[in-house]
């Protein structure tokens, strides 16, 4: 019976370590991404009226060497007439000090990686839960409490119509505030020493236009900084 107990003892003493770690590292992925988010918005984020694309001015044309290029001085005035009311709402944009709200999805899950396997092997999938609405693949971020540095502002996507559905109905709809785009953000999977770490993150602007990223990051004199963004995808 003695060695029995001393069993259970070690069991649970194992048990209550491992909780004890498993909380420490959700809070420590809770303090990162309070002090990266900002710039992270900043980074990916962008005010989707400044990148639509100008429209057609002038006509294809192909010179004696099979280059094919557009030939403005082809323009009719139909599309001139076009070009010049994308520049007064472009400019108009520029000139907008409103807030930009951005879609985002506070149940963060784990990053893919898209399978990379020198990533994984060294930024290793760490498997913990917590109660609550917590789980052993993700977490709600408590983004509201996280003050950004620009005009952007995050809105819950839960808020939006038909977000069970397909997302990029989203853009289908007039709404009365900007809406620029759905930010997407993955859990952060760190090194041995919890000095850096990575995620996946991405941008979708326009509902079928967006990319995607790999955020390395690094512990720093004890604030965590953007160390380089690495794209990983564009559509």
């Amino acid at each position: 019976m003695e060695i029995k107990n001393i069993v259970w003892s070690f069991i649970l003493l194992f048990s209550v370590l491992g909780c004890e770690t498993k909380k420490e590292e959700f809070e420590l992925e809770k303090t990162v991404f309070t002090q990266i988010l900002p710039s992270l918005v900043d980074s990916i984020c962008v005010d989707s009226r400044l990148v639509q694309p100008p429209p057609m001015l002038g006509e294809y044309v192909t010179d004696k060497n099979g280059h094919v290029f557009v030939d403005s001085t082809k323009s009719t005035n139909e599309q001139k007439v076009r070009y010049a009311k994308w520049e007064k709402l472009k400019l108009k944009a520029q000139q907008d000090t409103s807030s930009v709200f951005i879609a985002f999805d506070p149940l963060l899950k784990k990053a893919v990686y898209h399978l990379n396997k020198k990533l994984l092997k060294k930024y290793p999938i760490s498997d913990f839960s917590l109660k609550g609405k917590d789980t052993i693949d993700s977490f709600v971020l408590d983004f509201d409490r996280i003050r950004l540095n620009s005009r952007f502002k995050l809105k819950n996507i839960s808020e939006f119509l038909n977000t069970d559905k397909h997302n990029y109905l989203l853009f289908e709809y007039k709404y009365d505030f900007i809406f620029s785009g759905i930010l997407y953000v993955s859990r952060i999977q760190f090194d041995k020493e919890r000095k850096k770490g990575v995620l996946e993150a991405s941008f979708d602007y326009c509902g079928r236009c967006g990319r995607g990223y790999y955020i390395y990051i690094k512990n720093v004199n004890g604030i965590w900084i953007i160390e380089k963004l690495e794209n990983t995808w564009v559509s």
